[in-house]
């Protein structure tokens, strides 16, 4: 019971947790990030030096504290070792037990051949003497039939019927061919087969060889012989049917049969020891000197300023693996500590950025494996590059521009450039301390993260391939120079950076796709493909509401322009205030800037069912939003542009019309919420209210555009509606002076051509007859223009 109820309290405990912000997921995050960083770092002599051929020697004088071997370069080490495995014969062995096994299965064969023919001849007479009448002699000669098949059947050879009959007419001697018997066909196989066998017949083939001899063991003798002296299979069974012609015609039956018989018995007598071979090649590897001398004790290694040379070189990777070998087990362990410190404090800078700025970011564990999971993709890269032995600046193709832009597109540039920062320093520690390939790997992904920083299209990633290529170039070039590279390796070099330039956009494209799905992630392409107005929200939108809809194009290039001027994003800013108002389809016939030339349906309904309708299209908007898959940053929008504002017109009205028994709660008349909690959602609360205020002003004025703007903000603001989002002061002055440029565009005077003045005033009467329910003052939000009687303000339009 102990046991059950301590597993019932862990269970408990584990469902109680909320992985998505539990801080003990966010250390084991980490904690996977630095021990898999660590075990990619090379071993811990690799990295107490950063030096290469041409360069100069930046330390102190350095003095051997022991003695040890200069090792051989590892690829000239490798190259001897093949050599010395090439320079090995391979061994075969003389089998000539085969030969006496395959002439005896001739013969055999042969001896079933004569019985079965005899058989048949017998056969053949007994059958063409039986008279008709005879019943029972034809029942016997029926069942020697079906034993004769049976025994053709048996043969280890299957002949066809003519080369059956072909044996037979050899067996009566009337063939004409110089072999006329079955007796001569044999003799004639067993020689042409002792020929071969005595040649010797290789057990594999001619080309396999690269020597042109080898070595044949024949008991406890062996010899060398060259390879043509000996027949594959292949030539075996070519010579066989060569020599075979020069008895019967390939046209006959009997030559088809013996090339049968005698193909069957070709079998290789020369057989290939492949194990005396790995032998005798692995005693030829182990003849090859692994070092090529030595260096004492207090001798001196390289001096202070001295250009490294090959030579050099070689001594001081002797002396790195000298230290390694002489460390031991504990040293091996502190080792492993020092790495995982080295990685700890690179990734806690990152962290603490994390933690300083990106605080939304910090508290979203799935967020945080995405980044760590992008951080790892060039980090192996730069294990496998190092792990692989090859002669070229494979270096230059780790993916680091592929990380700067997916966490650029996926999150943003600055956080992209921390991050390259943070990559480039684990990419440089796991190269050995490689200074070089640190800075190159810094200069083209942070050069990657800002061409894509204000992305539009897809497309415009493949633009990152020119800028990645120069910043690598220039690096290269620059470092190249200062080092007295060769032009070659230069060009070399270049090559691989010019592959990593073409590979890494379209490696971005193609993870892009599926981290946007695997995280619900939105980025700003998302957010573009969004903005098409052929979506079928937006199409649906324009068809059943139009008002709405244009009255969301022009919030659209209100938010956008406002969220340009304080840095926000203006991509989901004008994406949000497209479908911010989705939820009107339902009912538009209910909303006022659908409701031209119809009377009010609002006037026939209760204040109480008339607010209920108004915060329905909240409800219906997310509704429609989630059935189409809009992601969660453009359904903030809907219930956040109006926070949790007042519907004061019909609060007010319901008040007017209180009798003694009713009891008015004046949050039966609040939109539900939230309050906007971004910079975005903000600015979109503003714009719907200032747009539909602005609107119903009658001869809108600089002044009047002003005061109007001011006193909606002002309101917002004294409400609390702004108080849970990340805008300032200074903020919401930039917003006030963006939005009133952008209405003085739309509102600006225009010329009245001659009779247009009468035509309006005429109108404009039968207007105010037809539509004076319209423009009463169904105010949600209590925010007038100036100077004018209840307009439509930004929630006037909602009835």
């Amino acid at each position: 019971m102990k046991f059950k109820q301590m597993f019932e309290n862990t269970g408990q405990s584990i469902r109680s947790i909320d992985f998505n912000t539990s801080m003990v997921v966010k250390i084991g995050i980490l904690l996977i990030v630095v021990i898999l960083s660590a075990l990619m770092f090379p071993r811990g002599e690799s990295i107490e030096f950063d030096y290469r051929i041409g360069a100069i020697w930046g330390g102190d004088e350095l003095i051997a504290p022991f003695s040890f071997p200069i090792f051989k370069e590892e690829r000239q080490y490798k190259r001897e070792l093949q050599e010395a495995e090439q320079e090995v014969k391979p061994v075969f062995q003389r089998d000539d037990k085969i030969v006496d096994a395959k002439i005896d299965s001739v013969r055999t064969l042969f001896g079933q051949i004569k019985v079965a023919v005899d058989f048949e001849l017998e056969h053949r007479e007994r059958r063409a003497t039986i008279r008709r009448d005879d019943d029972e002699s034809r029942a016997q000669v029926d069942q020697d039939s079906v034993l004769l098949d049976d025994i053709k059947r048996n043969l280890t050879v299957q002949f066809s019927n003519a080369e059956w009959e072909g044996l037979v007419r050899l067996r009566e001697g009337l063939t004409g061919a110089p072999v006329n018997s079955l007796q001569e066909l044999r003799t004639t196989i067993e020689s042409l087969l002792r020929g071969y066998y005595r040649t010797g017949i290789l057990g594999i083939s001619k080309q396999e060889l690269v020597h042109d001899e080898f070595a044949v063991r024949r008991n406890a003798d062996e010899v060398m012989a060259p390879v043509t002296r000996f027949k594959d299979i292949s030539e075996v069974n070519t010579a066989y049917e060569n020599d075979l012609s020069e008895f019967f015609d390939e046209d006959d039956p009997q030559f088809s049969a013996a090339l049968k018989i005698g193909s069957m018995h070709i079998r290789p007598n020369i057989i290939f020891n492949e194990e005396e071979t790995e032998r005798l090649r692995q005693i030829a590897r182990d003849d090859v000197p692994r070092t090529i001398g030595i260096v004492l004790e207090n001798e001196r290694i390289i001096s202070r300023h001295e250009r490294i040379t090959e030579d050099t070189k070689l001594r001081l990777d002797s002396f790195r693996r000298a230290k390694a070998e002489r460390g031991g087990v504990i040293n091996l362990w502190l080792q492993y500590i020092g790495k995982g410190l080295h990685v700890s404090i690179i990734l806690l800078l990152y962290a603490v950025y994390f933690f300083s700025f990106r605080k939304k970011i910090f508290y979203d564990n799935a967020k945080l494996a995405l980044i760590a999971l992008i951080i790892l993709f060039p980090v192996f890269f730069a294990y496998l590059t190092h792990a692989v032995n090859v002669d070229a600046p494979v270096e230059y193709l780790i993916l680091v521009p592929a990380a700067s832009m997916l966490l650029t597109i996926m999150f943003d540039s600055r956080l992209a450039f921390y991050g390259t920062v943070t990559i480039a320093l684990l990419v440089g520690g796991i190269r050995g301390n490689d200074y070089t390939i640190m800075l190159v790997s810094l200069i083209g992904g942070a050069l990657a993260a800002y061409t894509v920083r204000d992305i539009k299209h897809r497309t415009q990633i493949f633009r990152s391939m020119l800028f990645i290529f120069l910043g690598y170039t220039i690096t290269i070039l620059a470092l190249g120079l200062e080092r007295f590279e060769t032009t070659m390796v230069l060009i070399y070099e270049v090559i691989f950076a010019g592959a990593n330039a073409l590979f890494s956009p379209i490696l971005t494209f193609g993870m892009l796709i599926f981290l946007e799905r695997a995280w619900k992630i939105t980025t700003d392409l998302t957010l573009l493909e969004l903005s098409d107005f052929n979506h079928p929200l937006l199409k649906e939108l324009s068809q059943k509401a139009p008002g709405t809809f244009h009255h969301s194009l022009v919030m659209g290039s209100l938010a956008e322009n406002a969220a340009e001027v304080i840095g926000a994003n203006t991509i989901l800013a004008r994406v949000g205030a497209y479908y911010h108002d989705i939820g009107k389809t339902e009912k538009p016939e209910y909303f006022i800037e659908n409701q031209m030339g119809f009377k009010n349906r609002h006037d026939k309904l209760t204040p109480r069912m008339s607010s209920l309708i108004l915060i329905s299209h909240v409800k219906d908007g997310i509704e429609l939003g989630k059935k189409h898959n809009l992601p969660k940053e453009i359904l903030e929008f809907i219930p956040m542009h109006h926070g949790t504002t007042l519907i004061s017109y019909f609060y007010n009205r319901a008040l007017e019309n209180k009798t003694d028994k009713d009891v008015i709660n004046e949050n039966d008349y609040r939109y539900p919420g939230p309050k906007p909690q971004t910079k975005e959602t903000g600015i979109v609360m503003l714009a719907d209210a200032v747009e539909a205020a602005t609107r119903s002003i009658g001869e809108p004025s600089i002044a009047k555009l002003k005061a109007t703007i001011d006193g909606i903000i002002k309101a917002r603001f004294e409400e609390g509606e702004l108080d849970e989002c990340e805008l300032t002061f200074k903020d919401l002055n930039h917003i006030r002076e963006a939005f009133f440029k952008v209405l003085v565009g739309i509102h600006h005077p225009r010329i009245k051509y001659p009779g247009q003045e009468e035509k309006e005033s005429d109108a404009g009467k039968a207007d105010e007859e037809e539509f004076q329910p319209l423009i009463h003052g169904y105010s949600e939000k209590g925010v007038m223009p100036p100077e004018e009687t209840p307009t439509e303000t930004s929630d006037n339009r909602d009835k």
